[in-house]
This record gives C-alpha cells, structure tokens and sequence, in this order.
C-alpha cells in the first residue's frame, strides 16, 4: 500500500478519535512493573542477556523484557511454565516448533532469535517489536477504521501466508498475539507455535491448546491442526475488529463450545448491515464452518482485503453496537 495512502488512513483515525466518535478516549498502555524471574542459573544465558522488568504473564509463563548484552538490544523473553512445558513444550516438540519459528523470515511475524533450557527451566527470546496488542481495538468504543481494520486483517493474512508456506500453523492467532503499531502502519504476529497466553479463557482438550473463542470447529473437536484453522481465526479477529464483539457468545464455557460446534454463531450482515456485501462475505468466508469453504489462498486473501479497503469511503457513517 503507497505511503500516502496509509499516512491518510492514520490521519483519519486521528482525527477520527479526536472528534470523540467512538467515546472514551483510549488509555496509554500499561507497564507492569512487577520484578522479573529470577536468572536462570546457566551461565551462557546471564553472561548474555540482563533481565530489566516483566512485561506480561500468562499460561505460558512470564514474558520479560531484557537487554542483549552483545548487541545492546532489547529482546522478550518469555519463561515457560511448568505446566506448559509438561503439556505442551515438553521433549522433542518444542525443539521441532521453535526451530520451524526461527525458520520464519517475514517482517509481520517476530523474530525468535534464540531458545534454550537448562534444569527445570525453559526460555524463548524474541525480537522486540512495536505496537499494542490488538485487542485494544476490538472494544466497541475504540474500533479502528473499517479501511484501517480490513488492512490490520490483510497484513496478518500476509504473515499467516508465510508461515504456512513453511510449515508452520499459529493455532491460537487472536488479538492479544497481534501488535499494532498505528503510527507507522506496522502489524506482527506473536507466539508462532509456542505460546499460549492465558486470556481467562484459555483450555485443553488432550494435547491441543488454545483460545475456545477462536478456534475452529474440527480444532476443538481434537482433529489435527491445519492452515485452515490458522483462516478461522482470522475470520473471528476480522470480525471482531468490525463489531467489537465475536461471533460466539455464552456464559459458560460449556455453551461456547457447544455453541461453536454446532451453529454458525452471529450474522455479520445482521450486526453491521451497513458495511458493502463484499466485505461481509469476505469475512463470513474466513468463518466457514467447513475448512475447505475456507480461503485456502491467504495472499489472494490479503489482496482482496486491501482491495475493499480500497474501495469504501475513508470514514464509513454507522451505527455502533453499544459498549
């Protein structure tokens, strides 16, 4: 997409913002301040990177911001749970899945760029990216530009492409595993088949983990991961960008995946009738309950998500769901 075109989408949602269209203003970004673990005990990793200060925790373990002291950068470095490890990194899986992320080379997926255990303790570093978790965005009172949103979505099809391309499947894409940077347009892809940041509504079904909201039908139903659930996914953060909601809601968790498993969920066209046809398909595609309805074509995908980016008005008159 040229520079000028992005730069006046940016603009827009500025300016957007500024006029209080979508209610409260957003909050700046939290920074925990929690300490960190406590080194590991192996002396290549405290001769290499010095631990600053926590940056998140979840199911996986806690993720900590540090400083590369060869290179004076500052990298992530995620510490594995133990139950994360016992259920889902353990023995030669998590060798196979971190090597196949390290192999992935695409400026919208973060870079691991180093991984290792010693004793009890297993770690991750990954290349520090910019930008705020997506979920920021999926609040009904701080939607993004429906341009602005079909672009988001076009950029994380392009990095799921990748990926496939080389074999690997994300399992738990959703907006907390995506960042984005507004100023400068950039979006990158987290956690590529290793971790499984805790939401409140994370489970496990056997060995296969993930986010019950944004999992594919024959996902939950225990049948092997493919791209296509990679697709559905995609479909769910789609459209959750455009509504400020997801298309399954329940009380329980029960009910969620019943409700996943048996229904088509809410009706894009029924909560946002104003948006074009087109755009209603494309999404409603990416939800298919069948895998093989699904795009099989992510970078045709990304195309014509930027094709209908495109195509509406820079600032589309609506009605929103109510917070």
């Amino acid at each position: 997409m040229p520079g000028g075109t992005w730069r006046r989408l940016v603009e827009s949602c500025r300016q957007w913002r500024a006029a209080g269209r979508r209610g409260a203003a957003a909050k700046p970004p939290d920074h925990p301040a929690a300490a960190a673990p406590p080194p590991t005990a192996d002396p290549s990793f405290t001769d290499r990177y010095q631990l600053e200060h926590a940056l998140g925790e979840g199911a996986v373990g806690e993720v900590v911001l540090a400083v590369d002291k060869r290179t004076g950068a500052h990298v992530a470095i995620k510490f594995m749970a133990r139950a994360m490890r016992e259920h889902a990194l353990a023995g030669p899986t998590a060798s196979r899945e971190w090597q196949a992320a390290r192999r992935l080379d695409h400026p919208g997926i973060a870079a691991v760029l180093d991984a290792g255990e010693h004793g009890d303790q297993q770690w991750l570093v990954m290349a520090l990216a910019p930008g705020m978790p997506l979920d920021r965005y999926t609040q009904p009172a701080r939607l993004l530009p429906e341009p602005l949103a079909l672009r988001v979505g076009a950029r994380v099809a392009d990095a799921l492409a990748h990926a496939h391309a080389h074999g690997v499947v994300h399992r738990d894409l959703k907006p907390s595993n995506v960042l984005f940077d507004l100023p400068t347009g950039r979006v990158t892809l987290l956690d590529f088949g290793v971790a499984r940041i805790d939401d409140g509504s994370t489970t496990r079904t056997g060995m296969t983990l993930g986010t019950p909201s944004y999992m594919a039908p024959e996902q939950l139903a225990g049948q092997p991961a493919t791209a296509a659930v990679d697709t559905y996914a995609l479909g769910v953060l789609l459209f959750e960008l455009l509504t400020g909601r997801r298309p399954h809601l329940a009380a329980t968790l029960g009910e969620l995946l019943r409700a996943i498993a048996s229904s088509p969920g809410a009706r894009l066209q029924d909560l946002r009738p104003d948006l074009p046809a087109a755009v209603t398909e494309a999404v409603t595609q990416a939800l298919s309950r069948e895998a093989t309805d699904r795009p099989a074509d992510l970078v045709a995908y990304a195309a014509r998500l930027d094709a209908l980016a495109d195509a509406l008005p820079g600032a589309l008159q609506s009605t929103r769901p109510a917070p």
